[in-house]
């Protein structure tokens, strides 16, 4: 038996969180990312000396292009590595990219 797939080098996925406001409602949000694709070996790489990953850096040498991402009037923000330093600022929107792209970069099983 054999295997044969076709991968991409590139991945677009959804990132989606909420963040409270001043009256503790939670405020949804949500952008796509298009990543490069890197396979195991360049993952593993990207670790730190302790064994962890800086998200914001991890993401900032993967990332390509977004949409959704949208300022306080409600335009389209243009994915420039500034902007994503700037948004990466949101405690946890690095670590949702993050967590996003691992689950999305790999395969999975199919229900």
């Amino acid at each position: 038996m054999s295997i044969s797939l076709v991968v991409s080098p590139k991945v677009k996925f959804p990132v989606k969180g909420t963040m409270k406001n001043e009256a503790g409602v939670d405020q949804p949000f949500d952008f796509t990312l298009t990543c490069k694709r890197l396979d195991t070996e360049e993952i593993q790489a990207k670790k730190s000396e302790d064994g962890s990953y800086v998200y914001v850096d991890f993401m900032a040498d993967v990332i390509e292009d977004w949409s959704g991402v949208k300022d306080g009037d409600k335009q389209a923000v243009p994915y420039t590595p500034d902007a994503w330093q700037a948004l990466s600022k949101i405690p946890g929107v690095a670590a949702l990219a993050w967590h996003a792209y691992m689950r999305e970069n790999g395969a999975k099983e199919k229900n």
